[in-house]
Parts: C-alpha cells; structure tokens; sequence
C-alpha cells in the first residue's frame, strides 16, 4: 500500500500544468499539439527574464582592470565559451559565440531548479490553485525539441548559403549514386539516378538525426535525474509526524537529507554537462555547415 501510495505520489508530481485549446472536448479527444504546458512556459520565462535583467544590472557596473565578484565569474564564463568556439569553429562568425554563449548559461539555468527540494514548488503552485507544476522546464520535451529545431535551422540557413550546390549535391548523390553517374555505361548512370531517392531519403534520416540526438540527450538525462531524486524522497522520507517521531523515522530522514543532497550535487553536475554537451554540439553542426568545399 504504501509503494502504491508513493508510485500515486510521483505520478501525480509528473503532470504538467496545462492549457487546452479545445476546452470544449473531452480530455481524451483533446489534441496534444493543441494545448501549451504553462509552468513551461513560466520558468523559461522567468530564466530568460533573469538573464536579460542580470546582463543590464552588470553592464551599469563593469569596470575596468582587474575584474571582481559578478564580473568576474561572467568574464570566466565568457572566456571559457570563447576559447571553446575558437577550439571547434573553423572560420569567423559573430553569431556563433554569443548563440553558444546563450544556449549555455539558459541551459544551465534551467537545469538549476533541480537542486530545489522534491516536490516543494509542485505544493506551493498547488497551494495557490495551480493543479500542477514542474520547475524543470529542460523535463519538458517541448523545450528541448524547440532548441534543438532553432539550431536544426542554423545548420539549414548556412548550409544553404555558403555552398547551395554542394548541399543540393550531397542530398541527391552521396553515398552511392554520385559513385554510378561517374561511369562512363549509360545502364550503370540509369542506376545511379534510381538510386537518388534512396540517397534522399539516407541524408534526410542523418541530418533529422541532429535535432532528435540533441534534444532526446537533453531530456532524457534531466528526466531520470528528476524521477531518481522523487524515488529518494518517496522511499525514504516518512509521511507523518507520529512516524517522524520514532527512531526509525528520525534516521529515515537524516538518510533521506543526506542521500538527496548527494543526489542534488550529482545532478547539478550533469545539468551543467548536459549544458556544455547541447553547447559544443550546436557548435560543431554549425562548424561543419561552415566547412569549405573540398574539391
């Protein structure tokens, strides 16, 4: 009864704050594309907001010399992700660094809510009528998927712009019919051109692979992290004062404490590898769009 209780208790935690566009439906007729996850939204919201009023509250105190405090973790951060750019980009592109720089710190951010007590701000949204909330927006697949498709469409943008008939080249010909219209036998060139739908359709499947690798890692990472620390809290903290007070439930919450901080720290780490991971890789797609053609 009581594993059942705890399995009701994070289920119900794993619900999203929702708003349907077709309220005149039956939940179960509603359409998933049309409804929005509003505690999403909030904290992204939030995050994005913290970060513009942070960057206008340091560029009024930015002095010259050897930085200190604020300015300079910034000026670390900043220099790190440069040096990174300057490592995996093979050519000079003002957007890429500060794109880089942006994915980065947003990431992290977000991932940053995970280190808050199981359950606490799911209680307080419920305590102001909100009948549900997660705080880690990079939980949520939309957001994720949503980054990974804007950098999917960087990656479309240069590789367009820079060398459109070699990319137009390379969806129709690689791997193998660019090696049959070489030949010289027309029934061996008549092979090649039936086999640019398969060319087709190898490239769409490796460059659709960038945007699902980028966005599932992400997810799939902060989701187990997330339901593994509400498993710790749901197995060993107690669930009443009268448990509190015997022995065995003070030691279950000291294991509890101790074992969720660890967790905690644990995590915050991934979040920040994970921020890192996203980070590099957007850098790295970007650099092989920007690679000149070899001839």
């Amino acid at each position: 009864m009581a594993a059942e209780e705890h399995s009701t208790g994070i289920a119900e935690h794993l619900q999203y704050w929702t708003y349907s566009f077709q309220q005149n439906l039956p939940v179960d007729e509603r359409n998933p594309f049309m409804q929005i996850h509003i505690d999403t939204m909030l904290v992204t919201g939030f995050v994005a907001c913290l970060i513009l009023g942070f960057s206008a509250w340091l560029k009024g105190r930015i002095v010259e010399g050897a930085p200190t405090g604020a300015q300079n973790a910034v000026e670390s951060i900043v220099g790190f992700v440069n040096d990174t750019v300057k490592d995996n980009f093979p050519v000079h592109n003002p957007l890429v660094a500060p794109l880089a720089l942006t994915i980065f710190v947003f990431i992290f951010l977000c991932n940053f809510f995970d280190i808050l007590p199981a359950y606490l701000l799911g209680h307080i949204a419920e305590g102001l009528g909100a009948p549900a909330f997660r705080p880690v927006p990079t939980n949520d697949l939309n957001l994720p998927v949503a980054m990974a498709l804007v950098v999917f469409a960087l990656v479309l943008y240069y590789e367009f712009k820079l060398k459109p008939i070699h990319f137009m080249k390379d969806l129709l010909l690689q791997p193998f019919a660019s090696l049959l219209l070489d030949s010289k036998n027309p029934v061996v060139k008549f092979l090649g051109v039936l086999l640019i739908p398969l060319n087709l359709t190898l490239k769409l499947i490796e460059e659709l692979a960038k945007p699902l690798s980028l966005s599932f890692r992400l997810f799939g990472n902060m989701f187990a992290g997330e339901v593994i620390f509400l498993l710790i809290a749901s197995l060993l903290l107690v669930d009443n004062m009268h448990d509190l007070m015997s022995f065995g439930g003070i030691v279950s919450e000291i294991m509890g404490l101790l074992v969720g901080l660890a967790w905690s720290f644990f995590h915050m780490f991934i979040g920040l590898l994970q921020a890192f991971i996203f980070m590099i890789l957007t850098v790295v797609y970007l650099s092989i769009a920007h690679q000149p053609v070899e001839h």
